[in-house]
C-alpha cells in the first residue's frame, strides 16, 4: 500500500524596502497528504494578489543554496537544482498572474521529508514562508511466522516493512489486550523506509487467537494480521522406553513416532542435543536442511522416511563416536502445535585384552598386574579364582585417556603357598561383556614360579 506524505505551513519571514510593493507570502494552513512514489503539490500565494511573472520564485531546502525549483527572468532554471530532484519537480504557473504558485514534486521518497522555503523576491522585496513535508507511509500487511523453540515455547515472529516513519508494533490477544514482546527490533531499510520485527513466546497453555499490530503513529493508521493457536495436545510423540546402545564406529538407529498416527511429511522435524539450536538433524518445508546441523554431525545423519506418513521418522546416525553419547530431543512441530520426547544413546566401546604381567616382590611375595584399555563407560575388573570366586586385589585404578576412553589396572599379590590357577576378568556394564585373561601357576617357591599365560573372550 502506498506511503502518504503530510506537509503544513509552519511560519513565515519577510524584509522589505522602503520602496516598492509590499506582500505577504502565505501556504497552507492544513497536512496534505500525498502517496509514497505519488506526487505531492506545495502551494503559496502572495497578499496582495499581484503577479509574479517578472520576480524570482525560488523553492530550496535548510539552506538558500539548496534549490529544489527556481523560476528567475520569466522561466525555470535548472542549473542550480539539486541532482536528486532533477526531472522530479514543475512549477505550476495558472495562476501566476494572480500570485499563486505551485511547486509539484513526482516520485516522492523518503528524503524529500522534512523543511522546504518558498520564497519570492521582487527588484526591491523579498518574503519567505516555510513549509514542512512529512513522509507517513503505511508498510506491508504484518507477516507471522513460528521460527524455533524458546523458554519451553515456540517462538513467534511478526515482520513488516515500508513503514515510515518508525512504527510501533504489538501483540494483542482476543480480547484486544497487549501481551508483552520476547523482542521487538526496528531497522532501516536502503530505500530509507523500516521494516520492524517483534516476537513472542507461545506456551503449551496458550489456546487463542493472537493478533500483531503495526501502527503509524503519525497517521494514526495500523495494519494487523491475526493467527489462531493450536493446543499441542492434538498429538504426543513417543520414544523408546530405554536407552538406544551402540558400539564406536558402529550406528544407531533413534526411533519416534506420532500418536495418534498421522502423516510428519509437511511437520518440522527436529533432532537437537542440549538445546534447540544444537541441531544434529532437521526437517523441514519437506525436506532436510543441513544449514543449521552442527559441524560434528556432518556426513552422518539420515533421517529415515520410509513410515513419515503414519508419523514415524528414525534418525539413523552412523560412525558413532565417543561424544555422540547422552540424550537426544525428537521434537515435532506443526505451525503453533508442538511435542517432543527425549531419548538416551549410550555408546559402549571394548576394550583391549587384558595383559598379565609380574611387577616385582610385594608383601613377602609377587605382585602381579592386570591391565587393560579403550573401555566405554568405566569397565569392572577382578581376580578370579580356579572356581570362580572374587579375590581380594591388593590395588585398582581406572583412569581417562585423552581419547575419552578408559583403562584400568588391577593387581593381586601371589604367595609361595599360592597353587592355582588366577583369571583376571574386565567386564563392560553397559553390554555385559568382558574380556578374559588366565595365568596358571606352577612351583611350590618363588624363585621357580613358571608362568603361563592365556586369554580368553566371553560374552
Amino acid at each position: 500500500s502506498p506511503c502518504v506524505i503530510v506537509y503544513s505551513l509552519s511560519g513565515t519571514t519577510s524584509h522589505s524596502s522602503s520602496q516598492g510593493t509590499q506582500f505577504t507570502v502565505t501556504g497552507p494552513d492544513h497536512p496534505v497528504i500525498a502517496s509514497l512514489g505519488g506526487e505531492a503539490v506545495l502551494s503559496c500565494h502572495l497578499s496582495p494578489r499581484i503577479s509574479t511573472e517578472n520576480m524570482e520564485v525560488r523553492w530550496f531546502r535548510s539552506k538558500y543554496s539548496e534549490v529544489v525549483h527556481l523560476y528567475r527572468d520569466g522561466r525555470d532554471q535548472y542549473r542550480e537544482q539539486m541532482p536528486e530532484y532533477g526531472g522530479r519537480t514543475e512549477l505550476l504557473k495558472d495562476n501566476i498572474t494572480n500570485g499563486r504558485v505551485s511547486l509539484r514534486i513526482r516520485n516522492i521518497q523518503p528524503s524529500d521529508n522534512g523543511q522546504y522555503t518558498c520564497y519570492f523576491e521582487s527588484s526591491v522585496y523579498y518574503e519567505a514562508a516555510l513549509l514542512e513535508l512529512q513522509v507517513a507511509g503505511l508498510g506491508s500487511d504484518p507477516d507471522i511466522s513460528v521460527e524455533g523453540h524458546q523458554d519451553g515455547g515456540i517462538r513467534v515472529v511478526c515482520r513488516s516493512s515500508r513503514w515510515y516513519p518508525e512504527p510501533e508494533a504489538q501483540w494483542r490477544d482476543h480480547q484486544g489486550q497487549i501481551l508483552p514482546s520476547a523482542s521487538k527490533e526496528i531497522t532501516p531499510e536502503a530505500n530509507g523506509l523500516f521494516q520492524t520485527e517483534i516476537a513472542i513466546v507461545i506456551t503449551e497453555e496458550s489456546n487463542e487467537k493472537l493478533s500483531c499490530c503495526v501502527r503509524n503513529p503519525r497517521l494514526d493508521q495500523e495494519r494487523e494480521s491475526a493467527i489462531s493457536l493450536l493446543q499441542t495436545s492434538q498429538f504426543t510423540v513417543t520414544g523408546p522406553d530405554h536407552p538406544i546402545t551402540t558400539s564406536i564406529g558402529g550406528e544407531a538407529v533413534l526411533p519416534c513416532h506420532l500418536s495418534p498416527r498421522m502423516s510428519a511429511e509437511n511437520m518440522e522435524v527436529r533432532w537437537f542435543r542440549f538445546q534447540y539450536h544444537s541441531v544434529v538433524h532437521l526437517y523441514q518445508e519437506g525436506q532436510d536442511k543441513y544449514e543449521e546441523q552442527m559441524l560434528e554431525y556432518h556426513g552422518r545423519t539420515e533421517l529415515l522416511k520410509d513410515g513419515i506418513t503414519n508419523g514415524s521418522v528414525s534418525l539413523r546416525l552412523c560412525q558413532v563416536q565417543l561424544s555422540d553419547h547422552g540424550q537426544y530431543t525428537c521434537f515435532f512441530q506443526y505451525s503453533i502445535s508442538y511435542e517432543e520426547a527425549i531419548l538416551e544413546l549410550m555408546v559402549s566401546a571394548m576394550g583391549s585384552d587384558p595383559h598379565i604381567s609380574v611387577d616385582g616382590h610385594q608383601d613377602g611375595g609377587i605382585r602381579v598386574v592386570c591391565q587393560s584399555a579403550g573401555w566405554h563407560p568405566e569397565p569392572e575388573a577382578q581376580w578370579r579364582d580356579h572356581h570362580g570366586q572374587l579375590l581380594s586385589s591388593a590395588s585398582e585404578k581406572i583412569s581417562k585417556a585423552d581419547n575419552g576412553l578408559f583403562q584400568t589396572q588391577i593387581s593381586i599379590v601371589i604367595t609361595e603357598d599360592s597353587n592355582q590357577n588366577l583369571s583376571c576378568s574386565v567386564r563392560n556394564p553397559l553390554v555385559n561383556q568382558d574380556k578374559i585373561s588366565t595365568v596358571f601357576i606352577a612351583g611350590q617357591c618363588l624363585s621357580t614360579l613358571h608362568w603361563g599365560l592365556t586369554r580368553h573372550y566371553r560374552c
